[in-house]
C-alpha cells in the first residue's frame, strides 16, 4: 500500500498545478480534469475490477493438500487496474499503472499493487512520438499488447505473449519506443532491455539435449515492431493497448504484419555441448470491426492471426491462465501439468480466429444491453508434439454498459497431452467453465 499512497501523492501533486484552472471535462473513455484554461493540458484517470467465478475440469494428476482433485471451483480477481496519463505540456505524455492479476484462493496474503507501466512520451508529430520507461508498448501483433477490460472474448489471447513472465513482467519492458501514423500506416518500434529469465518463480535453469530453454546468458536487446494498414476508419494510438471490438463507434478494417527478435535468448544441449539459440518471431493477422446498421448498434467482429514462431528445437511451453491449481502427482500426471494448463506457446506454426456479433439493445428503452456471442479457435502445429493443439472458446457477453459493465460466460474446451514412450500425443480433452463480470470506471 505504500506504493498506492505515494502514487496518490503524485497525482495530487499533478492537479495541484492547475491551481484555480483545474476544470473536468470527461471525454470518451476516462476522467478527465483540464490543467489549464482550455483544458489542453490535462490528467486521467482509470480503474477496472475484472472477477471470476470458475469451475474447472482439472488436468489428471491434479493435488490440492496432497489430495486429487478432479474439478475445481473457485472465484478470483482476475485483474484490477488503476492508473491515470497526463497530458503536461503540448508534446510531453506521461502514463502511470498499478494493477494485480490472478488474486485467488492459493495467493499469499498480504497481496499489494504491482507498478505495471511507468513511461514517459514526447510528441513530435502524428508521424513520430518517442517514448521510454517500463511500458506495454512492444510489436509482434495486435493483440501482444491487449486493451484487457475491452476485449472480444473473455480474456487475453496466450498466444500473442510469447515472452509472457519469461523476459518480461506481465508483457511489460524497459523499452525505447518509437511510434506513430503515415497516413494509413501505423506502426511501432521498439527496442527493449529483457528481464533475466532466472528472477521468475519456477524458473528451471538445467539444460537438456535438444530441448531449448530461455536463460540468462544473452547480452542483448530485444527488438520488436508492428505495422497495420488501416483502411476504414484511424484507430487511436495514444497509448500500447488494443480493443478487442468498439462495439460499433468505429468502422475498422486493418492487416498487420510483426516481428520479433532476441539474439541468442535459449539454451539447449547438442551431443553434450551447449548451443545457443536466437529467438525469432512473426506474426500477420486482420481485424475487422464492422457495425452492421448503426441505429442499433449490431455489430460483427472478426479476428484473425497467423503466428511462425521459432524458439530454438522443441521449445514448448504450458500455460494454465490464473490456474487454480499449482500441485502435481508425477506418476499420474499428463504431459500439460496441474489444473487447466496446456501447449499454448512453443517452436512452429499456430493460426487463430475469433468471430462475434452484436445484437441491438434489448428492451424498450434500450436499457438492457446487448448480448454478442463470440467464438474462438486455436490450431498449433508445435515441433516437439505428435499432433496438433486444437482449443476452442464459446461465450455470451451482456454487455450492460458496453465495456463499462459487462459479464461474460465462456465454455473452453482444451487439449490433454500425454507421453508415448519418447512421442508426445493428444489423449483427451478437458473442460472449463467462467463467469466474468467487469466493472470499468471511465
Amino acid at each position: 500500500m505504500k506504493m498506492l499512497s505515494s502514487t496518490l501523492l503524485v497525482l495530487w501533486t499533478i492537479c495541484t498545478l492547475g491551481q484555480g484552472n483545474l476544470s473536468l471535462k470527461p471525454s470518451d473513455d476516462r476522467l478527465r480534469f483540464g490543467l489549464n484554461q482550455d483544458a489542453s493540458h490535462w490528467i486521467a484517470f482509470h480503474t477496472y475490477a475484472q472477477l471470476w467465478a470458475r469451475i474447472n475440469e482439472n488436468n489428471p494428476g491434479s493435488l490440492l493438500s496432497e489430495e486429487p482433485q478432479e474439478h475445481t471451483l473457485d472465484l478470483s480477481l482476475r485483474r484490477f487496474r488503476l492508473g491515470f496519463q497526463a497530458q503536461l505540456s503540448d508534446a510531453l505524455r506521461v502514463y502511470v499503472q498499478l494493477g494485480i492479476n490472478n488474486l485467488n484462493y492459493l495467493s499469499p496474503r498480504g497481496t499489494s499493487l504491482d507498478l505495471l507501466d511507468a513511461y514517459a512520451e514526447y510528441y513530435f508529430s502524428e508521424v513520430i512520438s518517442i517514448g521510454a520507461g517500463k511500458t506495454a508498448w512492444t510489436g509482434l501483433s495486435r493483440f501482444s499488447a491487449p486493451n484487457t477490460s475491452k476485449l472480444l472474448g473473455y480474456d487475453l489471447l496466450s498466444l500473442a505473449l510469447p515472452t509472457a513472465d519469461e523476459t518480461d513482467d506481465l508483457i511489460r519492458k524497459l523499452s525505447i519506443y518509437a511510434k506513430g501514423k503515415l497516413g494509413k500506416l501505423d506502426y511501432r518500434i521498439v527496442a527493449s532491455k529483457p528481464f533475466l529469465p532466472s528472477k521468475r518463480n519456477g524458473f528451471d535453469g538445467e539444460l537438456i539435449e535438444g530441448i531449448s530453454k530461455f536463460q540468462d546468458k544473452s547480452n542483448t536487446l530485444v527488438y520488436s515492431a508492428y505495422v497495420k494498414w488501416e483502411f476504414w476508419d484511424a484507430e487511436p494510438n495514444d497509448i500500447p493497448f488494443s480493443n478487442g471490438s468498439y462495439l460499433g463507434k468505429r468502422k475498422v478494417l486493418n492487416i498487420g504484419i510483426g516481428h520479433e527478435y532476441h539474439g541468442q535468448a535459449l539454451a539447449s544441449m547438442e551431443d553434450g555441448a551447449q548451443r545457443l539459440h536466437d529467438m525469432n518471431l512473426w506474426a500477420i493477422d486482420v481485424f475487422l470491426d464492422r457495425p452492421i446498421n448503426r441505429r442499433n448498434n449490431t455489430v460483427f467482429t472478426a479476428y484473425a492471426g497467423y503466428f511462425n514462431y521459432g524458439f530454438g528445437p522443441n521449445y514448448l511451453r504450458n500455460t494454465g491462465i490464473n490456474n487454480p491449481i499449482i500441485d502435481i502427482d508425477e506418476p499420474s500426471a499428463s504431459f500439460n501439468g496441474p489444473g487447466n494448463a496446456y501447449p499454448v506457446i512453443g517452436t512452429g506454426d499456430s493460426y487463430f480466429i475469433q468471430l462475434g456479433y452484436a445484437f441491438p439493445h434489448m428492451g424498450a428503452t434500450k436499457n438492457y444491453g446487448q448480448l454478442q456471442p463470440y467464438v474462438s479457435v486455436q490450431y498449433s502445429d508445435f515441433e516437439r508434439l505428435k499432433d496438433p493443439v486444437l482449443c476452442y472458446d464459446l461465450g455470451l457477453n451482456w454487455l450492460l454498459k458496453g465495456h463499462l459493465s459487462k459479464f461474460s460466460v465462456n465454455f473452453q474446451s482444451r487439449p490433454i497431452f500425454t507421453r508415448d514412450n519418447e512421442d508426445i500425443r493428444y489423449a483427451d480433452r478437458k473442460w472449463c467453465v467462467i463467469a466474468q463480470y467487469i466493472i470499468r470506471l471511465q
